[in-house]
């Protein structure tokens, strides 16, 4: 009998960012307003992608851009995880767990173990924590009403 090797319905794959991946990224940004992020991010966004995207990452499933989020070194010596994000239809599906732990083993190779620091809000919070990043401060309503600044740390 041969039994025929099929292939997963779903085929994820993380590569870096491309300047024709704006549109995509800027559509999950804005698939989770305003729970997690809000309106006013969205040229921070825009900014950083334009300035600053050398490090950073999309998800792909199926060939759809699903999540996005990258690292960058600070002037402080630390590494952000930053504009870290998992479209709004996908969450809870383990993709930001995945793309989080390919960050982390990226800012690793990149950087060697210099400190990690992500600013989150408190909503995502519990779920930088699983990972070992601990709070450094706190500010209500930081990013806007309702949504705090949760700065973190993983050293």
């Amino acid at each position: 009998m041969i039994v025929a090797k099929t292939r997963p319905v779903t085929v994820m794959d993380i590569r870096p960012y491309s300047e024709t991946d704006i549109d995509a990224v800027v559509a999950v940004f804005r698939s989770n307003i305003p729970k997690y992020f809000g309106p006013s991010e969205e040229p921070g966004l825009r900014e950083f992608l334009a300035e600053f995207a050398d490090d950073y990452y999309v998800i792909e499933r199926d060939g759809e851009i699903v999540g996005a989020g990258g690292i960058a070194l600070n002037d402080d010596d630390t590494v952000s995880l930053c504009w870290g994000m998992v479209h709004n239809d996908h969450l809870g599906t383990g993709l930001g767990k995945v793309l989080t732990e390919y960050r982390i083993e990226r800012s690793r190779r990149i950087f060697g173990d210099k400190a990690l620091v992500t600013s989150t809000s408190q909503l995502t919070e519990g779920f930088y924590k699983k990972f070992g990043f601990v709070t450094v401060e706190h500010t209500p309503d930081g990013f806007g009403p309702g949504l705090d600044i949760c700065k973190m740390r993983l050293d």
